[in-house]
């Protein structure tokens, strides 16, 4: 701000190109997304919701309304083309041009490679690779004609060390640290910024499929992980908000094509 200026009223403390600028943010239902849509409607944002399911959707916009934030719900499968234009196409002409993309939405199932159909191995490459892919796609060009954008993907430090019973998951998170460096390089220079999140294990409803397949309560499941990285904690869905609306912020662009593991120290 500059000398003698006032602030905008509510927007002491707030992260810098954040206010008023649309961000669509995708998987938002619950977890790690709902607290991202949460953050970014706190930090001025208009919000436009994706979840998969109708009800969920609506339910977190609901929740963003109610706490003073702007939001509206898109329900849509992001693994789908022509779901996905029409998705934005539904925010443009509500909400405005997409200025903001968060790629969060996940699909992961907890099994053993050799038990693995080869469907579900497709979905996973569908929703965690090919969905950023449609998304991103989808907005850069009205980013690029702006001057002006972000995208975030949110990768998952199994896309950097590999986890049992994730093979899948971590070869398409992986995939996705591969595409936001590689795409950052052919945006570069134009105001857009590509970068990505590589969350650690996070108190999220995943969680409970964890321990189902290692064989282990939940409390359990909790504790092992907490041993495994520096701070002796599993962390939280607002924690991995808080990076990403950084990132989408005027002060991520320096980040631009790297991925920011948020794992507790655990690197192995």
């Amino acid at each position: 701000m500059t000398a003698g200026a006032v602030a905008e009223p509510g927007t002491e403390g707030r992260l810098r190109g954040l206010s008023g600028r649309v961000a669509l943010v995708t998987g938002a239902g619950q977890g790690i997304g709902a607290a991202i849509a949460a953050r970014l409607a706190a930090e001025g944002c208009v919000v436009a919701v994706n979840p998969l399911q109708p009800p969920k959707a609506a339910a977190t916009a609901e929740r963003l309304r109610q706490i003073g934030g702007r939001a509206q719900p898109f329900p849509t499968d992001v693994s789908d083309a022509g779901q996905v234009d029409e998705m934005v196409r539904a925010v443009e002409e509500s909400l405005g041009p997409v200025e903001i993309l968060v790629n969060n939405a996940a699909f992961l199932d907890m099994v053993r490679l050799v038990e693995q159909p080869p469907d579900v191995w497709g979905r996973h490459i569908e929703v965690d690779l090919t969905g950023p892919f449609v998304c991103a796609r989808r907005v850069l060009p009205g980013m690029l004609a702006a001057g002006r954008g972000r995208v975030v993907n949110i990768s998952s430090i199994w896309g950097l060390i590999g986890a049992k019973g994730a093979t899948a998951y971590s070869a398409a998170k992986g995939g996705l640290v591969a595409f936001t460096r590689a795409l950052h390089t052919e945006v570069r220079g134009r105001g857009v910024a590509i970068t990505a999140v590589a969350p650690g294990v996070i108190d999220t409803p995943q969680l409970s499929a964890d321990a189902a397949f290692a064989g282990i309560t939940l409390d359990e499941m909790k504790g092992r992980y907490a041993t495994q990285n520096l701070v002796g904690r599993i962390g939280t869905p607002e924690e991995i908000a808080g990076v990403v609306a950084f990132l989408a912020s005027d002060d991520g662009q320096a980040f631009g094509g790297q991925t920011i593991p948020v794992t507790g120290g655990r690197s192995e």
